[in-house]
């Protein structure tokens, strides 16, 4: 059994929802509309699920993302007054657009959280009243040298998802991204920018400690024939296949939609913060990869997901989440 098949294996294995998972992962066939105006609805580019650079369908809806941080999408609407009145418009990270026919900006609340805020996007047309396009976190991460593939724009014209991978050939990604319109134009395919990449858990588990026998594939094939040539006169009767511990294993696969994935891997560092009124634990991870080729970043937990679990230093997590990223302010500069 190869590392894809083994991965696979694992993927399949762990599909069916945990203890209380179901309602916080199943999503509706269309999620609720927390925008200005209709958001949600299937990819409009015309194009079906995978290529290997996206490897999803487009869905334009957040409702999944505020029903895991409140409990229920539509709660978002009791905090758009206070987002609206007491958020922080800054002049170079939030205004993502200006001609002369359109002004686009991110009101930021609260202001002095440096982990996880609400961002509310506004447009303003020449002449026209201000008017809410949509509402999402706008979360911390850690920086990731990557390499641009494609993006794509969502139909309200100032939202849109990134597919990319880490550069020197390293693990691939889809995130959203906050400040999408602003950076639109730097989003040029194999172009590389330094990204900082964080998540949001839709559901988040202490991970048991798995192992795996590989009884076929090349890698069986390989560690047979060595044990072999080290012992003549012995036969594949006498070879121990090799055994595989999921202990410490960083694994990020994809699912049906753009930006979320199924998740395994080790925390490094735990912090707690809050948003909207929420507890939310905010988790230093490596997403996938090794030595160099890694994707590193925050996981945010909202502690209503976790059951009474608390994530420790050391432990092994898996679940599902939803990716974002924004270009590095020092990047080029």
């Amino acid at each position: 059994m190869g590392l894809r098949d083994f991965f696979a294996r694992w993927r399949k294995e762990k599909s069916a929802p945990g203890p209380g998972e179901e309602k916080e992962d199943s999503r509706p066939e269309k999620s609720e509309d927390v925008s200005g105006e209709a958001a949600a609805g299937e990819d409009v580019s015309g194009g079906s699920a995978y290529d290997e650079a996206f490897m999803a369908e487009h869905f334009e809806g957040l409702g999944e993302v505020w029903a895991a941080l409140l409990g229920q999408a539509s709660l978002i609407r009791e905090h758009l007054a206070t987002i609206g009145r007491d958020g922080v418009c800054h002049e170079y990270c939030s205004v993502l657009f200006q001609s002369a026919d359109l002004t686009a900006s991110l009101l930021q609340y609260p202001d002095n959280s440096r982990d996880i805020r609400a961002g509310m996007l506004l447009a303003t047309p020449s002449g026209e009243k201000t008017s809410l396009v949509s509402c999402f976190p706008v979360m911390e991460g850690l920086p990731n040298p990557l390499r641009i593939r494609k993006s794509h724009t969502w139909s309200n014209g100032l939202e849109g998802v990134v597919a990319a991978e880490r550069v020197h050939d390293g693990p691939p990604v889809t995130f959203f991204a906050p400040f999408f319109f602003r950076d639109e134009p730097r989003f040029e395919p194999e172009t590389e920018a330094l990204v900082s990449l964080a998540a949001l858990a839709f559901s988040c588990r202490k991970a048991g400690m798995q192992k795996f026998t590989v009884e076929e594939g090349p890698w069986y094939e390989e560690e047979l024939q060595r044990f072999l040539a080290k012992n003549p006169g012995k036969s594949e009767a006498d070879f121990s296949a090799p055994v595989v511990s999921m202990q410490g294993a960083r694994i990020l696969m994809p699912q049906r939609y753009a930006c979320e994935w199924q998740y395994r891997c080790p925390v490094l560092e735990v912090a707690r913060t809050e948003v909207l009124g929420q507890p939310v634990y905010k988790l230093h991870v490596v997403f996938v990869g090794v030595d160099e080729e890694t994707l590193a970043g925050y996981l945010y937990v909202p502690e209503r997901l976790l059951d009474g679990y608390i994530p420790q230093a050391g432990d092994d997590i898996e679940g599902t989440l939803w990716m974002t990223g924004m270009l590095c302010a020092e990047w080029g500069t």
